[in-house]
C-alpha cells in the first residue's frame, strides 16, 4: 500500500562519518536528556553507549502505540466481450469474480478510545480493516474519514484505555535532528529505523499535495511504512511517513513525512465531522516571472499572478479581480509564491472575510473576498477540433486561424475571439514555451488579440524584443506563458 515516487538519483553522498563522531554530535547538538556515563557525569562527551540507550527510551515510549494495519480491497469485475466482428450479447457473464487484493501499512493511536492516524492511500479504499497491536490483541477498524488531498486517513477500533502516542510540534523540527521511523515495513510490524532530518518544508508539487510542505529523512521508510509516525528524541510524533523517492521501490535513503502540524489540523476535522472543509478563493494562479512582471505592470517577482477564474461567479471574480493580477497579500500576511497563498487560502474558514492586496498595471489596490468552500478535485477537458488552417506566424512558429463561433462552442471558450493555433514548428519559440495545438492566444504583452490581423500587428510592434508575455486560453482555463523570440 505504499505510494512510491520515482527519481533518478544522481551525485555524491559525501564522506562518511563514524558511529561514535554521529553520537557525540548527535547528543552535542541535540543536548538530548541521555542517561549519563560515569565519563558524562564527569565532563566528558556522551558516549555511543548513551545515544544508543536514548534510542530505546523513545522507541519503549512511542511503540506501543504504533499499530499494523491489514486491508482488503475487492477489484472491479470487467463484462466479458467476445472478439471483435463478432455480436456483442446483452448479459454476458463477467471475466471470473471479484479478486480480493491484500495490503499492509501502518499507524499510530492518537487518542486512548481508539482512533488512529495513518495515510489514506492504506484506507481509502479498504473493504475490511484489520488492525494489530503491539500486544498482539486485534480488532476491526472503521473508516472515519480520508483526506487525499493531504494523503492522511483516520480510522477507529473499538477500545478503551490504548497506549497513545504524542504529537509534536514539526514546525520546530531542524535539519540535521535525530528522528525515529516506526512501522511495518514489508509487514514486519513494530520495526524501528533511524536518521536524521534531512530537510524540512520540502515542495514535491502539486501531484504530491499541494497543501504539504514534507519532512524528509534518511532513515528508511519501505513499503508497509506508510501511516506509521516519525518520532523525534523525546519521543514526540513529528510527522506520518508517507512517500519514497526510489528507482526499485524500496528504501534509497529519501524519505517524506506529512508534518504532525498538518496532521493535527486534519485529524481534528476528520474525527469531528468525517471530512476537510478548506477555503476557496476561486483563481487560477501562476508564479511571476520577470517577464510577466512586466507585461503586466508589477515590478517584482514575488507574489501569485491571477491568470483566470473556474467560475465568473467565483469569490475572487466577485470581489472585483481580474486575470493579470498580482496578489501580493493576504489577510496582512505577504504573499510570495502561487503555493504560499493556496495553502493560506486552504487553512481559512470557509465564509471568512480576507483581505487582500494586490498590484493592477502598477497601482497597489485592496479587495475583500468572502471565502467559499474548496470544491473536490476535477479533470480538465481536451481541446476539440481545430478550425482551418492559416499560413506561419512568423517569429512564434505556429499557424493559426481565426476563432469562429464554432469554435467557441466546441472549445467552451470563455473569450470568444482571438487566433487558435493550428501546428507549432519543432524547435520554434512556441515549441519551447510548451504551446500546443487548440491553444488560443488573446493577448501578447498588453495588446489584445481578437484575430489574426492583431497578432500581425502585435508581432510587427516588437522592436526588437526577445521577451514577450502571450495569454492563452487552453481547454477553457486562461493562463499566461513567457516566450523568448530567436
Amino acid at each position: 500500500m505504499e505510494t512510491n515516487l520515482r527519481m533518478v538519483k544522481d551525485g555524491w553522498r559525501g564522506a562518511r562519518l563514524t558511529v561514535l563522531a554521529l553520537a557525540l554530535a548527535a547528543a552535542s547538538v541535540l543536548g538530548l536528556g541521555l542517561h549519563r556515563s560515569a565519563s558524562a557525569q564527569q565532563g566528558q562527551l556522551p558516549s555511543p553507549a548513551d545515544l544508543s540507550r536514548t534510542f530505546i527510551s523513545v522507541a519503549k515510549q512511542v511503540k506501543p502505540a504504533v499499530v499494523n494495519i491489514d486491508v482488503v480491497e475487492k477489484t472491479k469485475r470487467t463484462a466479458m466481450r467476445l472478439p471483435e466482428g463478432f455480436p456483442q450479447i446483452p448479459g454476458l457473464p463477467f471475466e471470473g469474480q471479484p479478486r480480493r487484493q491484500r495490503g499492509t501499512g501502518s499507524g499510530v493511536i492518537i487518542s486512548a478510545d481508539g482512533y488512529i492516524l495513518t495515510n489514506n492511500h492504506v484506507a481509502a479504499d479498504a473493504e475490511q480493516i484489520t488492525v494489530k497491536l503491539a500486544d498482539g490483541r486485534e480488532f476491526k477498524a472503521k473508516r472515519v474519514g480520508t483526506d487525499p488531498d493531504t494523503d492522511l486517513a483516520v480510522i477507529k477500533i473499538e477500545a478503551t484505555n490504548l497506549p497513545v502516542a504524542r504529537l509534536g510540534d514539526s514546525d520546530r523540527t531542524e535539519q540535521g535532528e535525530w528522528v525515529i521511523a516506526l512501522g511495518s515495513p514489508f509487514g514486519l510490524s513494530q520495526t524501528m529505523t533511524a536518521g536524521i532530518v534531512s530537510a524540512t518544508g520540502r515542495d514535491l508539487g502539486a501531484g504530491a499535495g499541494q497543501f504539504t510542505n514534507y519532512i524528509q529523512t534518511d532513515a528508511s521508510i519501505n513499503p508497509g511504512n506508510s501511516g506509521g509516525p516519525l518520532v523525534n528524541m523525546q519521543g514526540e510524533v513529528v510527522g506520518i511517513n508517507t512517500l519514497i523517492f526510489s528507482q526499485t521501490g524500496t528504501s534509497s535513503g529519501i524519505g517524506f513525512a506529512i508534518p504532525s502540524s498538518l496532521a493535527t489540523k486534519i485529524y481534528a476535522q476528520l474525527v469531528k465531522s468525517g471530512k476537510v472543509t478548506r477555503g476557496y478563493l476561486g483563481v487560477f494562479l501562476q508564479p511571476v516571472s520577470a517577464t510577466l512582471a512586466k507585461n503586466v505592470g508589477y515590478d517584482g517577482t514575488e507574489g501569485a499572478l491571477v491568470s483566470d477564474f473556474p467560475k465568473e461567479d467565483s469569490p475572487a471574480a466577485k470581489a472585483g479581480l481580474r486575470s493579470g493580477d498580482v496578489i501580493v497579500e493576504f489577510d496582512g500576511k505577504p504573499v510570495k509564491t502561487p503555493k504560499q497563498l493556496t495553502e493560506y487560502v486552504a487553512d481559512s474558514a470557509v465564509g471568512k472575510v480576507a483581505q487582500l492586496k494586490y498590484v493592477r498595471e502598477g497601482r497597489v489596490q485592496t479587495a475583500a473576498v468572502s471565502l467559499g468552500e474548496r470544491p473536490g478535485r476535477a479533470g480538465e477537458a481536451e481541446p476539440e477540433e481545430k478550425g482551418e488552417e492559416q499560413e506561419d506566424s512568423g517569429k512564434l512558429g505556429v499557424s493559426t486561424s481565426n476563432v469562429t463561433p464554432e469554435m467557441v462552442r466546441q472549445l467552451k471558450l470563455k473569450v470568444a475571439t482571438g487566433v487558435v493555433i493550428q501546428t507549432v514548428q519543432p524547435d520554434s519559440p512556441a515549441a519551447d514555451a510548451n504551446l500546443r495545438p487548440g491553444d488560443v492566444i488573446h493577448r501578447i504583452n498588453r495588446m489584445p488579440i481578437t484575430n489574426r490581423q492583431d497578432l500581425v500587428r502585435a508581432m510587427a510592434s516588437l522592436k526588437g524584443e526577445k521577451e514577450i508575455a502571450i495569454q492563452i486560453e487552453r481547454a477553457g482555463q486562461l493562463s499566461f506563458v513567457s516566450l523568448t523570440l530567436e
